[in-house]
């Protein structure tokens, strides 16, 4: 059924020619959350136990991994992974969590919207510890790491579902939270000299402390901060508009690669200046430009706006694959991107395209290769083309359903049409939310439902642009 888009988008010979530039519909990302994304996540195993536990690991075709009775795909895990497979991780669960919002986001879908709440609620009761730490590995029950041991990265993914929940709710007990975790990672790892952020705080498997980790400032950002920021009452909100800065700072100055537009991942040991090295990847360097534009772009910061458009569109033409079946590759003049990669290089090209409608040509040419590459035919999504684990330590949906959320909001704005959104709250504060790091000029909000005592309600968007400074 995927391959019917491929006619859809009037792809001539798997490029997109000046005058052809056509993308799917807002409507087509619908119906990928709802018919080829959802159901793998609606799968009854993927539910936890209790509901909210949600598993790490999950067959491919959704049903529960048992190290006892291990499905084929992950019996033949790689080397790397089969130590830990008896494991869970918070990043993951609170990913999953993210996945549940943004199908109810999308869908109005009431049951996405109990996992979502299931999963904020397991992440509250269980892992997050009162000094502000979330536990970030358990096995057999326990947590693998202390405190100082879990990595910033973990700890900013762990706010993910709690972020996107709040944005969908507004419940201020889980605001409450994410403002503790948010003080306590930069209380406690924040480096006033070296003006960073610390991967860890003691040495562990997870590292030895002297490692200097680009994720440990930009998934700060992508994570929580960008989202929740506008959103915040004061005196938070100048808080964390004012760390958001120096995050960004700390990107730009410290990381950006001195002689072209690209990032380097790391800046410790000594090898980490090939292309091949760790993070070194054009997923990084899209994402890395795309967050410091948007943030930039809601913080007032001009020079830095004019100077990430730039860097991002040096990026997206040299990630891009002109020829044959196109999309993006992962570094220069090597293999295509991976599913994640793939989905930060849209998302940015679709940003881009709202202001620069140039930037519209690569996603006639790279939408298809999505559907046609990781969109497997019985759900969920596949890491590289058309193959691989669907979930793991480091694989869910979240790249695959941000991947949606954004080129549903940006693909009915280049097509002219609205855009719908659910928000489980009353009409009157649903009418107050921009659609996730967008901004439209017109809403209309009205109520649609209720689901155990929270009202549901629909807001229409038109005329989406890039969120920006007031």
């Amino acid at each position: 059924m995927k391959r019917v888009l491929l006619s859809v988008c009037l792809i001539a010979n798997g490029n997109a020619q000046a005058g052809d530039l056509q993308i799917p519909s807002a409507q087509r990302w619908l119906d990928s959350v709802e018919n080829e994304l959802a159901p793998f996540w609606l799968h009854q195993d993927a539910h936890g136990s209790p509901m909210g536990n949600f598993p790490t690991f999950r067959c491919n075709d959704g049903s529960a991994f048992t190290q006892a009775s291990p499905c084929y795909e992950l019996n033949a895990a790689p080397s790397w992974m089969k130590p830990h497979l008896g494991e869970s991780y918070t990043r993951m669960q609170a990913r999953h969590t993210f996945v549940y919002g943004v199908i109810f986001h999308l869908t109005g879908d009431k049951q996405a919207l109990q996992l979502a709440k299931a999963g904020v609620d397991y992440l509250r009761t269980h892992l997050l510890e009162e000094q502000g730490s979330v536990v970030s590995v358990t096995e057999n029950g326990q947590s693998k790491f202390s405190a100082k041991q879990r990595t910033t990265q973990d700890l900013a993914y762990a706010q993910l579902g709690m972020a996107f929940y709040y944005y969908l709710t507004g419940d201020k007990a889980v605001l409450n939270d994410l403002l503790k975790v948010k003080d306590y990672i930069f209380d406690k790892y924040w480096d006033e000299q070296q003006q960073r952020l610390r991967w860890v705080n003691a040495a562990s498997t997870n590292g030895t402390g002297e490692e200097v980790e680009l994720v440990a400032q930009l998934d700060q950002i992508n994570a929580y901060m960008l989202l929740i920021s506008p959103l915040l009452p004061e005196p938070h909100k100048s808080q964390w508009d004012n760390d958001l800065s120096k995050l960004l700072n700390t990107i730009t100055q410290q990381f950006l690669r001195p002689d072209d537009f690209r990032f380097w991942g790391t800046k410790h040991g000594d090898n980490y200046q090939p292309d091949s090295a760790r993070h070194n990847d054009f997923g990084h360097t899209a994402k890395s430009w795309w967050m410091s534009w948007l943030a930039a772009e809601y913080l007032g910061q001009q020079q830095l706006v004019s100077q990430s458009k730039q860097g991002l569109q040096a990026t997206l033409q040299a990630a891009f694959i002109e020829q044959g079946e196109g999309g993006w590759r992962r570094l220069p003049n090597g293999a295509p991107a991976i599913w994640w990669e793939y989905a930060e290089l849209d998302q940015a090209a679709a940003s881009l395209a709202l202001v620069e409608p140039k930037a519209k040509r690569y996603l006639a040419n790279t939408y298809p290769q999505w559907f046609e590459r990781f969109i497997a035919e019985d759900g969920g999504t596949y890491p590289v083309a058309n193959q691989g684990l669907k979930i793991h330590l480091w694989k869910s949906d979240y790249h695959a359903l941000e991947h949606a959320l954004v080129a549903y909001l940006t693909s009915a704005q280049l097509n002219g049409e609205s855009a719908r959104l659910y928000f489980a709250m009353p009409a009157e504060q649903a009418a107050l939310r921009q659609p996730y790091f967008y901004q439209a000029k017109t809403s209309q909000a009205r109520a649609f439902d209720n689901w155990q005592g929270l009202a549901i309600s629909q807001v229409n968007y038109q005329d989406i642009g890039i969120k920006r400074a007031k």
